[in-house]
C-alpha cells in the first residue's frame, strides 16, 4: 500500500511539473504572439542604438560643449559680460546642435514620442522636482535653456557616462517576452570598452508608432 502511494505521489508530481513547464510556454508564446523575427529588425535596432549613443552624451554625459568662462575667448569676447543666465555656460559654436529645436529633431528620429516626452525632455529641458529630504521638494533646472540666440549647458551638472559608452555585441539579439507587434522587448550583451570582458546583458524596449517605424523606448548606456 505504502509502494502504491508513493507511486501515486510521483505521478501526481511529474503532472504538476508537466503542467506548469505547459503553462510558462503557453505564458511565453503568448506574451511574444505577433512579434517579429530577430532578422526583420535587426538592421533598424542597430541603427537606432548607434544614433543614440551620440545623443546619450548631449543627455545623460558630459553634454554639448561650452566655452568656460575662464577662457581666453571668454574673455576676448565679452561672452559673460553682464551674463544673466547664472548656473549656465554658453555652448560652443564648435557643437553639433546649435539649439534646441536640432537637438529635438535629432531625438526624435531615434527614440520613442513618449519616452522623449516623459523621460528626456523634462530632465533635459523642462526641469524637475526632486525631494528635498524634509517632505518637500524642489525644482532641478533643466540641462539646456534656448533663449532664441543662444543655448546654454547648466553647469554644475552630472555626467552619468563617466565609465564611456557602452559597446553592444548585436549577435546576441534576442526578443524576449512580453513583444509584439506594436512593442518588443530585446535581451543583448553589451560590455565597457575599459572591460570588454565583463559582458552585462541589457534588456532594451522598443515600440512601433504610427509611421510604421520602430523607436527605441528606453535607456541604452
Amino acid at each position: 500500500m505504502k509502494k502504491q502511494n508513493k507511486t501515486i505521489k510521483r505521478a501526481v508530481a511529474l503532472l504538476l511539473l508537466l503542467c506548469t513547464l505547459i503553462g510558462s510556454l503557453t505564458c511565453f508564446s503568448a506574451c511574444t504572439l505577433g512579434a517579429p523575427k530577430v532578422d526583420k529588425i535587426y538592421d533598424r535596432v542597430v541603427e537606432l542604438i548607434e544614433a543614440a549613443q551620440e545623443l546619450n552624451t548631449v543627455f545623460y554625459g558630459a553634454g554639448l560643449p561650452v566655452y568656460a568662462q575662464d577662457s581666453e575667448y571668454a574673455e576676448l569676447n565679452h561672452l559673460y559680460f553682464n551674463f544673466e543666465h547664472t548656473g549656465y555656460q554658453i555652448v560652443s559654436d564648435f557643437a553639433k546642435f546649435k539649439s534646441v529645436d536640432e537637438i529635438k529633431a535629432a531625438a526624435e528620429k531615434v527614440f520613442s514620442t513618449a519616452y522623449l516626452e516623459d523621460v528626456l525632455y523634462n530632465n533635459a529641458f523642462v526641469g524637475y522636482a526632486i525631494e528635498d529630504g524634509a517632505g518637500g521638494s524642489v525644482m532641478a533646472e533643466p540641462r539646456y535653456y534656448d533663449d532664441g540666440s543662444w543655448i546654454y549647458r547648466l553647469k554644475n551638472d552630472t555626467d552619468y557616462l563617466t565609465g564611456g559608452i557602452r559597446i553592444y555585441d548585436y549577435s546576441t539579439m534576442k526578443i524576449v517576452a512580453p513583444s509584439n507587434g506594436k512593442a518588443c522587448t530585446l535581451s543583448i550583451s553589451s560590455y565597457l570598452p575599459s572591460d570588454p570582458s565583463f559582458l552585462l546583458t541589457d534588456t532594451i524596449r522598443i515600440v512601433k508608432q504610427e509611421d510604421g517605424l520602430w523607436y527605441l523606448d528606453s535607456f541604452t548606456g
